[in-house]
Order: structure tokens, then sequence, then C-alpha cells
């Protein structure tokens, strides 16, 4: 019995055809391209700061791969995270902070700080060996993009065109330098497409191994990757269908044998290509399950990977705040996508798709009016094959682009309907179909012209058959045009945008977060400080680099995350800020992440005097009157209404924030004012201080004191307490009388010396055996308001146990650093200073 050779759906050219000399022009310009990808993304990669998950996404990968840790949840496969720590595995520099109770546990936020930040790692170093292997990847997905469309068109101009359009897009040199999972989906969905529509060129055992194992790959890049499973689906129903037809137009039985190729082969391929990338990993998900909870304790396959999906399915649950063109949602727009894409699309690749797509519309207007080919007889004799002509079917084109738009819609369709809208990013595995699409679309027309038909089929003949000579003409004017922006624009990718927008300077107006702003350029604020003589800087930041670890000085103001400023000390007035140089991310301009989205609308209106890349601006605000101190009692500056503002006659105004129930900070200023918001508790001792002085504004919500000049004490200080260059005075003390079972009263008064610093103040009243019987802890006020020169009045009530026995207590008071604990010391070395006894009576 004669077996039947195997005969593919769609022609698969050979090198023989057009442009076939593949060792030639086309291998050195396909190079010369790759070099070019290469030389951008990696020059560009050393001049960026970590952007946002990268330091959790490489803890995470090195952690997996070195065995420290394999329960932190990130929410990706493991893949690329892997990847991206494969160059960091055997570096005996790069520590992980395995000693710390974070590294416990499983969320991957306080091990990414401190893995980054916080052990001595050399950050720039990290980042150079976890960001290289993403550009490998970019350049294998830009080199599989011009193979695909080279074998599809059968032109080696259409693999140029496609390489090109990959490999100089800002959007893809943007990602190619970050550790991050974006570009490996799109390399991902890449792969999992070229291998499948391969198959159908040449059906056949190896070939449906080789496509799952591309979807495979695609699986362990992104969880987003299970959107392509119905797409893939519908690409391979496309092709049973094509396959179907083209055997019955040749009177052939239908090759069942490609069903069990993607009912067993295809799906086995896959599972056990993910299966092996965790090392064949068997597990039993844990408790703590975000989702699906009745799952834990079940002993899987992947446990490791089952678990990271049930966790972004929790993460999805929580809302994420987008803006697009000055709105606000945290639900998304349906056309936010379309958006992004019109305006972040190089303008080149924006015209050639559209004219793709008129094209490819014209050529099946002119292939429908065509007179219909009479049926061919039916094959009786097998053993005779197909011819040439024969097997490249009419209606391969359709296949194809079925193979190219079934993903690429599908994935951009779903897109509209997601609720997270942070970014062109999410439409990257969509560029290397559209890329493909595009060359096949401007090549794969026929050459000679058209003959005599009706005018309208004859039209559109002629169109498609002129078409046919644009592919030279676009690869040379694409490179041109993409190598041109890539050139301009470098190293700024992140936040490409195209003329549709305005450039790159104007595209915070319309798009923000990782679109233009991601925290890429905090590392050249201190340089741009040094070189323009700023010594310190306000800063709101949008990112999670560490301003100290780059040695900036600044006033930190509202960021995201929150880490710069403490919400309940607040130092800025939006309707007039203070004097001085600001840095402002254009993410937290647009205050997208801030409860008052109009935070920094001061300054939208406003030029600023420079830019860090495209994403922190720089404003100098001048001075429009003399120093103020301002001490805020249970209110914020924030809140107190622009007339009244106008009260202390500056802008340069330096809040204090105190709690009035506890203390009281006296500036060392002829300008202090006192802002004490009404029905707050304020101590007796304090009151009686205040209501001392003048009386100037009241209103509902507050009432405006004005501070007499503090009066410097001539006798010399109780104790002068210090730590790390800072100095603090303890000017007087009163000692209240003991009752059991009554708070004791303490009042101290303290005088800042230096620049602040976190500090609390403790107090003891200790037994005679040394144990503590009563304390109290705390400032009282924020200790970044507590500045050179001022008083600290304060007023403690330690409570005392109805239990003590009669006798002497000693009171202890002194500092301490309120993270690590560390105490200030005395001229002595003491750590504390004796007040007195207290006596307890019978």
């Amino acid at each position: 019995m004669m077996s039947l050779p195997d005969y593919s759906i769609i022609h698969f050219p050979s090198l023989a055809m057009k442009g076939s000399y593949f060792w030639g022009k086309p291998l050195w310009w396909g190079t010369a391209v790759l070099l070019l990808l290469f030389t951008l993304a990696f020059t560009s990669m050393k001049t960026l700061a970590p952007t946002f998950d990268e330091q959790g996404f490489i803890v995470r990968g090195l952690a997996y791969v070195r065995g420290e840790n394999r329960q932190m949840r990130v929410g990706h496969p493991l893949g690329l995270n892997a990847l991206n720590a494969v160059l960091l595995t055997d570096d005996e520099t790069v520590s992980l902070p395995t000693d710390d109770p974070a590294w416990q546990e499983t969320g991957f936020h306080r091990p990414a700080e401190l893995f980054l930040w916080e052990i001595g790692n050399d950050v720039a170093h990290i980042l150079f060996l976890a960001r290289l292997p993403t550009i490998w990847l970019a350049m294998l997905l830009a080199a599989l993009v011009g193979r695909w469309a080279w074998q599809m068109a059968g032109d080696r101009r259409a693999g140029l065109l496609a390489l090109t359009l990959i490999a100089l897009d800002p959007n893809i040199l943007a990602n190619a330098g970050l550790a991050t999972t974006d570009l490996g989906l799109a390399a991902g969905a890449a792969v999992a497409g070229f291998t499948l529509w391969r198959y159908w060129v040449q059906p056949s055992i190896l070939n449906a191994l080789l496509a799952g194992i591309g979807f495979g790959l695609l699986q362990n890049t992104k969880f987003t990757a299970g959107l392509f499973v119905p797409l893939f689906a519908l690409v391979i129903l496309s092709g049973i269908v094509a396959q179907w037809r083209h055997h019955h137009r040749h009177g052939r039985p239908f090759p069942w044998r490609i069903v069990f190729h993607f009912i067993l082969l295809y799906p086995l391929a896959a599972f056990l290509t993910l299966w092996a990338a965790y090392g064949f990993q068997v597990g039993t998900l844990p408790a703590n399950l975000p989702t699906l909870s009745p799952l834990a304790g079940l002993t899987v396959p992947l446990s490791h990977h089952i678990e990271q999906l049930l966790d972004i399915g929790g993460r999805l649950q929580v809302e994420t705040p987008s803006f697009l063109m000055g709105q606000y949602s945290s639900t998304g727009w349906w056309y936010y996508f379309p958006v992004a894409f019109l305006l972040k699309t190089p303008l080149p690749t924006l015209v050639l798709l559209i004219t793709a797509v008129i094209l490819r519309v014209l050529y099946y207007v002119s292939e429908a009016r065509k007179p219909k080919p009479e049926a061919r007889k039916p094959i009786t004799d097998y053993r005779l094959p197909i011819t040439a002509h024969g097997s490249q079917l009419t209606d391969s084109p359709l296949f194809n682009d079925a193979a190219l738009l079934i993903p690429a819609l599908g994935y951009f369709a779903i897109a509209l309907t997601s609720e997270i809208n942070l970014g062109y990013r999410h439409l990257l595995p969509v560029l290397p179909f559209t890329a493909v699409f595009i060359a096949h679309a401007l090549a794969n027309f026929p050459n000679k012209k058209p003959e005599a038909q009706n005018p309208i089929t004859d039209h559109a003949s002629r169109i498609t058959h002129h078409a046919s000579r644009l592919t030279p003409h676009a690869s040379r004017l694409t490179f041109a045009l993409l190598a041109l922006i890539a050139l301009w624009i470098h190293p700024h990718y992140l936040s490409y945008f195209n003329l549709l927008a305005g450039g790159p300077a104007n595209g915070w107006r319309y798009l923000v977060d990782s679109n233009t702003d991601w925290g890429q350029d905090l590392n050249k604020l201190k340089p741009w400080m040094d070189e323009n003589g700023v010594a310190q800087v306000w800063l709101s930041y949008f990112g999670e680099a560490r301003p100290d670890y780059y040695g900036i000085p600044y006033q930190g103001l509202d960021s995201w995350p929150p880490r710069l400023m403490n919400p309940q000390a607040r130092p800025y007035y939006p309707a007039n800020p203070a004097p001085g140089i600001y840095a402002i991310s254009v993410t937290n301009l647009q205050g997208v992440h801030f409860a008052n989205h109009d935070q920094f609308a001061w300054f939208r209106q406003r030029e600023p005097i420079a830019r860090l890349g495209y994403s922190i601006f720089l404003y100098e605000v001048p001075a429009t009157g003399g120093p103020v101190d301002v001490v805020l009692a249970g209110m914020q500056l924030d809140e107190i209404a622009s007339a009244d503002y106008a009260q202390f006659n500056s802008n340069d105004v330096t809040p204090r924030w105190v709690d009035p129930a506890t203390a009281v900070i006296v500036p060392h200023s002829p300008r202090g004012w006192l802002v004490l918001a009404q029905n707050t508790a304020v101590a007796p001792a304090i009151a009686a201080l205040i209501t001392s002085w003048p009386l100037r504004l009241e209103r509902d919500a507050y009432t405006f004191y004005q501070i007499p000049p503090l009066a410097v004490p001539a006798a010399e200080p109780l104790a002068r307490f210090s730590q790390d260059g800072g100095e603090i005075e303890l000017v007087s003390a009163f000692v209240g009388t003991a009752v059991p079972n009554q708070p004791l009263l303490i009042n101290t008064a303290w005088q800042q010396k230096s620049h602040p610093q976190p500090l609390k103040i403790f107090i003891h009243v200790l037994n005679e055996n040394g144990d503590i019987v009563g304390q109290w802890d705390g400032l009282g006020a924020a200790w970044k308001g507590w500045r050179p020169g001022d008083a600290l009045l304060h007023s403690h009530t330690i409570p005392l146990p109805d239990t003590l026995s009669p006798g002497a207590y000693e009171v202890r008071i002194g500092l301490y650093h309120p993270q690590t604990g560390q105490r200030w010391l005395l001229e002595t070395g003491a750590d504390y200073v004796v007040l007195g006894d207290v006596e307890i009576g019978e």
C-alpha cells in the first residue's frame, strides 16, 4: 500500500524564489538592523533607573532559580523572571535578603526593596545583568518576525520590512531594555503564532510538536497569554476548514491525522514544555490562596504556576486608577487602547498598516470578481503528487491573513474590555502579527499586468499590481524613517509619542503611567542638581527607585508609592506653592493616584524650566513674600481656605505639625502663626499658653493665632542629646505629684539645635529594682517639622498602676530613633537623664 505525500495547504517558498540570494544582501541588511536594535536598546537601558515591577520580578526570578524562595508571589509565570535572573544566578556579589522575616512570606514588595536598596547590592550591576537577556529576546523576536514574513510572502524584502517594523519600533525598544514581562509576551506570541502557521505550511508530527512547544513557551510568559487559547483555536479551525476545502477540491480524502495532531500532540507538547520549565515540579497548593480557596491542600503538577495564577486572580479584583486625555477612571475606557495605539505607534507603521488593509480589501474584491475556475476532476491516482501550481491554493492568502489577523484583532478586541488601562505595553503582542501582515500585504500580489476585465475588477487588479512594487521602496523608506525616529528619541523610548500627540514633549497630556513615566529618570535628577547648583528639591516621584540611593536632597511631596512624605505632615499648599525647585513626575502631575487629581494643577498650566527625559518636569517657584512659620494643630496646610491663607502675605510658608493634646512647637521666628483646628483636644498647660497669644482669625473650621517671638532661655539646659550630627537640648522639666491609679503629669521643654531627624521621646518610671512600672513614648509632633531653633513644649501623662507600693520611683527621660531603636547620647555617654524621684505615699 502506497503512502500519500504530505501535501501543504500553503505554498512554502523556497530559497530559489525572488530575492533568493540568502547569503547576499538580505543577510547583511538583516544583521545590520538587528545590531542597530541591540545598540539602541543596550545604550538606552544603561541610562534608566529601575522601573515599576523590575525589582519584584528580578528578586522573584533569582530567588527561584537559586532555590532560596519558591513561594514568592508576583502574579506571573516563572519563565521571564527566571530568564532575567539567569546571569545573576552564580554572581557571588549579589545577595538575597534571606535573613529578613519578610523572606518567609509570600509577598514580594518588602523582599524586593531589601534586595535592591537596603542590603548593599549594586543596583546598576544588577539591572545591567537582569536587563541584558530581554535585549536578546527582542533580537529573537525581530529576527523571527522577519523570517515569518519572508517565508509567508516568498520575498526577502518583505522579511526585511517586517524585521525593521519590529526592531526599530520605539515601543519595542522601550521594553527591550527592561527586566519586565511585556516584551517576552510579544516574543512568545510570535513564536507560538509562527510555529502554528508553519505546521499548516507542512503538516507533520514534528511540526505539530514544535507548534505545541511554541504554545507552551507562550504560556510561560504572562497569564494574559491565556487569551491566545481561543484565538489560536480559531486559527486551527480555519486551518482544518482550509484543508478540508483543499482536499475536497482535488477529490482527495480528508487527512484526519491533522485532527489527531491538535487533539493530542499539540496540547501534550505545550503542557510538557511548561512543566519542564518548572523542572517537572509537583507540589501541594498552600492554604492561603487568594482565590479558589477550596483548591488548598491539593497536590498537582505545576503547583507553583497555579499558585501564581490564583494570585493574579486576586490582584485583578483591585481597582487600578487610569488616566486618558484629562479623564480619570478606575474601570477604564473601551477606547483607551485605540487611542494609545494611534498616539504611540510610529506614523510610518500606521501609514503602512492602513495601506496594507486597503490593499488586502482591494485584493479580495479583485479575486471575488474573477471568473470562477472550472472544478477539477477528482484525483484517482494518488501516486501522482499534486503539481506545484496545484499545491498553492487560491484561498491560501485567506488563511495567511486569518493566521495573522485572528490573534492580532482578537487580542486587541479583548483589550477593549479590560479595566486595566496602564499602557501601550499591553498591546505589544499585537505588533508581531501586524508587522508580518503589513509585509505580506505589500508583497503578496501578482507581478504581471492584469488582463482586461470589467472596470471594477480591472481597477482593483491594477492597484494590487502596482502595490507589488511597493515592498522594496517601503522597506527602504520605513527603515530610514524608523531609524531617524529611534535615533531622535534615544534613549527615552518609554516616553515616545508620534506627531498626532505632538511628540513626546506633549504625550503626558494624553497618557501617563508606563506610556511615558515608569520611574525611569530619577537617576538623572542629582546630576542636574549639581550642574545647576540646586541644593534641594521638592520631589513628587512616581516609581520604586530610592532618591536617597542616588544622593538626592529632597523635601518629599505626595508620591506613588506614598513613601516620600508622611500623609499626616503635608508641606505643600496646592493653590500657592512655596518657593523652590520642584521635580514632579508627570503621572503625579496629572494626579492619577491621588484623591485630589488637581494636587499639582498649579504646575500643569506652567512651562517647566527643564525635563529629565520626558517623565520628570522641573519647575522654579519664586518667593512672593518673607519667610513665615506656621504651626498646624490638628489639621493640614492644604485645609486652609485660599482667602485665609492670604493672611500670611507670602508663599514662603514653612509648616510644623503638632498634636495639641500633648505638644506645641514655638518657632524661632518673628513671623510665627498657629492654626488650631476647632474641636481639637488641647492639653491644659498648652491651652494656657495658646490663649495668651493674639487671636487673628476665627472660622468654623479653625482659628489663627499669632505666635510671639521665642524667648531664648539664659540658663544652661538640663541635658544636651546628640546622634548622627543632630543635637537637641532638654531646656526644662516639671514632674507632678504621683498618685497610684492616676496619670503622672510631666511637662518638658526642648529646643532643636540642628536639622530634623527621626526621633521619639521616652519617659520611664522605675522602682527600686530598676523595673519599669510606667512609661510614655512619642513626640506629639511630626519630627520633619521640628526645625533648628524651635522649642517643643510637651505635656506627658504617664499611667500608673494601682498596685504600686509606697516609696520613691525614679523618672528617666531620653530620645531614640523610632526605626532602629538607637538612643541619643549625652556628653557623658549616658543615654538618658534622671529628672528626679517621685514619692508614692501610703
